[in-house]
């Protein structure tokens, strides 16, 4: 299961460094959601602004990642460094991010992923 979650993860960030999600779509939950620094999308709207390119991710530094196991749940932390490209503006941000995936039917999806960005010192910061 940690394997198969950390695998799709990894699959759901090459496609956004990518800027192209669409290879990616069966991967999420129709209802899942995303939550950003000050925005909130649907699965509709996360695509979009990768597909729209109105996120450019340009690098993912990530220092820590873990599995928690619930199940037919398993939640994924990363504490990573990303830089960007959000209007126009590159914007480097340590983040704390939470990836939820659930098992269905047709195997694992992601449901909801959540930023939180790290407010403190980086290298000190514990999960």
């Amino acid at each position: 299961m940690t394997q198969d979650v950390q695998r799709i993860s990894a699959q759901i960030w090459d496609a956004k460094q990518a800027n192209d999600m669409t290879r990616v779509v069966d991967l999420i939950a129709d209802n899942a959601h995303f939550v950003h620094m000050g925005i909130t999308f649907d699965k509709t709207g996360e695509l979009a602004v990768f597909n729209e390119k109105a996120f450019l991710f340009k690098a993912v530094e990530i220092a820590e990642e873990y599995v928690e196991d619930y199940g037919s749940t398993a939640i994924i932390f990363k504490k990573l460094v990303l830089t960007a490209v959000i209007g126009g503006n590159e914007v480097q941000n340590p983040f704390v991010i939470s990836e939820v995936f659930t098992k269905t039917e047709d195997g694992w999806k992601l449901a909801a992923e959540t930023y939180t960005r790290i407010a403190t010192d980086f290298d000190t910061y514990q999960m």
